[in-house]
Order: C-alpha cells, then sequence, then structure tokens
C-alpha cells in the first residue's frame, strides 16, 4: 500500500542528491518540502479547533437542558458541528498522514544505495555476494541488504577490489554509491547509547553523531512547550472543581478540552519513540527529526497568529462588553460565534 510514497520519496531524494551531491543538505531540503506541503493541513486542523472552541457556549448550553440525556447531546452537538462546517475528521487528518510518511522514511533512510543510487534489489543482493564471496560482510548483512544496504555501501569503499568487481559486471555504476558524509558525520551510521563506543576507539565516529539525539530531544520538547502555549486548551482551576463539587448544578460551566489528556500522554509519548528511532535507525533520521521539529514549530506559530490571537482578541473583546452590563436588548452582544465566523472562514 506504501510503495507510491516509497517511489515518490525515493524520487524526490534521488533527484535532489542528483542535483545537490550532499547527502545530509538533501536530506534537508526532503524534509522541509514534506513539510510544507502538510503544513495547510495542519492549519486547517487548527482552525477548525478554534471553530469548534467557539461553539463551546452552545454546546455548554446543551448539555445543561439536556443533563442526563447523553444520546440527545451528542446528537445536537453533531448537528451544530455539521450546521457550522466542523469537521472532527479533519482534525485527525494530519496525524493519520504523518504516520503514513514517517514509514516510507524509515525504509528509504536504511536503503539509500536502493533508493536514492536507484539500484535494483536484484543487483543489490549481487553485489553482496561479491562482498560476501570476498569476505567483506557477513552473511547476515548479505541476506538483510534489500532492506538495509548500508554496510554493502560501506563494504564497496572499504574494498576497491570488490568495487571494481561490481562495476565491472554491471551491478552498478560508481556515480550510485551515495557518499553519505555531512559535515564530518556519517550518516548512514547509527548512533550508539553505549558510552564504551562514545569514548572508546570508535570515538571519532559515534561521538559526534550524539549531536543528533540531543537536538531531536531539544526541539521536540520546545516544540510541545510552544504548542501548548499557543494552542487552545481551556485547563480547569481547582477553584471551578471544588465549585463543581459542591454544587453539581455548576458541572459543565467550563470548557473542558478533551485533548488535554491525549496531550499529556503525547508529552512522553512522542520524545521516547524519537529517542527509539535515533538510535536504531541511522543518523539521517536525526537530521530528519530535527528539520521536522522546527517545521513543527513554525506551524504552531502560523496557527496562533491566524486563528489562536484572533480568537483570544475576540474573548477579550466580548467579556469588555459584557463588562458594561448592556440593558438594552437590542445592544447585547451577539452569539461569539456569529461575530467570529467571518474571520476564520
Amino acid at each position: 500500500m506504501l510503495d507510491p510514497l516509497y517511489r515518490l520519496f525515493g524520487w524526490i531524494l534521488s533527484f535532489l542528491y542528483d542535483w545537490i551531491g550532499n547527502y545530509g543538505v538533501v536530506i534537508v531540503l526532503f524534509t522541509i518540502i514534506i513539510r510544507a506541503v502538510l503544513i495547510p493541513l495542519g492549519l486547517k486542523s487548527s482552525r477548525m479547533m478554534v471553530r469548534q472552541q467557539a461553539l463551546q457556549p452552545d454546546i455548554n448550553e446543551i448539555k445543561r437542558l439536556y443533563p442526563k440525556d447523553l444520546q440527545r447531546q451528542q446528537q445536537l452537538q453533531q448537528e451544530l458541528m455539521k450546521r457550522h462546517g466542523i469537521s472532527m475528521a479533519a482534525g485527525c487528518l494530519p496525524s493519520l498522514l504523518q504516520l503514513l510518511i514517517i514509514w516510507p522514511i524509515f525504509g528509504i533512510f536504511r536503503a539509500p544505495l536502493q533508493y536514492i543510487g536507484r539500484v535494483s534489489v536484484d543487483n543489490i543482493k549481487n553485489i553482496a555476494a561479491v562482498l560476501l564471496e570476498n569476505g567483506v560482510i557477513t552473511e547476515q548483512m548479505a541476506n538483510n541488504a534489500p532492506n538495509m544496504d548500508i554496510p554493502i555501501m560501506n563494504g564497496l569503499r572499504q574494498s576497491a577490489a570488490s568495487l571494481a568487481e561490481v562495476v565491472n559486471n554491471g551491478y552498478m555504476s560508481l556515480s550510485q554509491l551515495v557518499n553519505t558524509e555531512f559535515l564530518g558525520m556519517d550518516l548512514g551510521r547509527t548512533p550508539s547509547w553505549n558510552p564504551a563506543d562514545w569514548f572508546g576507539p570508535m570515538s571519532h565516529i559515534y561521538l559526534p553523531l550524539l549531536i543528533f539525539p540531543i537536538l531531536t530531544i531539544v526541539t521536540m520538547l520546545i516544540q510541545m512547550r510552544i504548542t501548548r502555549m499557543t494552542t487552545l486548551t481551556p485547563q480547569v482551576s481547582k477553584e471551578e472543581r471544588e465549585r463543581e463539587r459542591r454544587n453539581p448544578a455548576k458541572a459543565g460551566q467550563t470548557p473542558k478540552d478533551p485533548s488535554v489528556g491525549m496531550t499529556k500522554t503525547m508529552t512522553w509519548l512522542m520524545p521516547l519513540f524519537m529517542l527509539v528511532t535515533v538510535f536504531t535507525l541511522p543518523a539521517a533520521m536525526g537530521v530528519h527529526w530535527v528539520i521536522a521539529n522546527l517545521m513543527y514549530i513554525l506551524q504552531a506559530w502560523l496557527g496562533y497568529v491566524f486563528y489562536v490571537k484572533p480568537y483570544r482578541e475576540e474573548q477579550l473583546m466580548a467579556g469588555a462588553h459584557l463588562d458594561k452590563r448592556v440593558v438594552d436588548e437590542s445592544e447585547k452582544p451577539k452569539s461569539f460565534f456569529d461575530r467570529f465566523r467571518t474571520k476564520v472562514e
């Protein structure tokens, strides 16, 4: 099912590599392109969230009128959302697309010779057989070559005789051998979590690679912090919870964001997921995560400027207007959504 994405991403990476010739820069540009395509969907999700928040007073009123009829509450809320063009599926779409996109990226970064160098799987198997026969790689590396061809590229660089044999047999050309060096680091290497590798004989290789796991976690935490600061996640204070406990009739008057619990879970889950991937996949994955996180920060800022900030300003204006205690019914403010809808649409 994901084969079209493998082919598309492989073609983009291969085109960029032929044009630029620097593996690290190619990954940076590729990530920017992919995230730039997804930003409009992310902003649409932010707009839907703001519009849903604008309807919160109406939703609270429905809950007040039908406190014990949950089915009726759900029916009226769905009708309200539909009437104002709010789709919950639109809010989930960016997350689903992100999951679909990340798996091909995992595979491509494990097999750059196949997807970026455009060497066929059959020829990769033939190359692996040559390297195995010459004692350059192990049998396990040869068997896993179609899915993880970085050891094949390393073996060809280490053995000039094997490289000459492979080229003479027509299995690949020299131009197809992808150079994974970037800023003095090999992005084809997998960062190690073992301190013995950081300070041992291979420290010149593994110690610099630690920069990618560190930057990945740092940018992820910054991104999640900014996202929480620039999205609508109203919290219920201790005083409000105590008031609701003493007087159940007050329950439901303060908007509660159902995504708060999920956000807290993702706060811990996503950094852990990224940390696992950067220590189990080539360092190219770390470069991708860092740039993707920076693009997420840009998306959160754009969502704040175009949707969240205007919403909060409208709330302040509405509150100031209500504080005047207008007596004339004709001068009372309209519902928030009626005033704000034109801005978010």
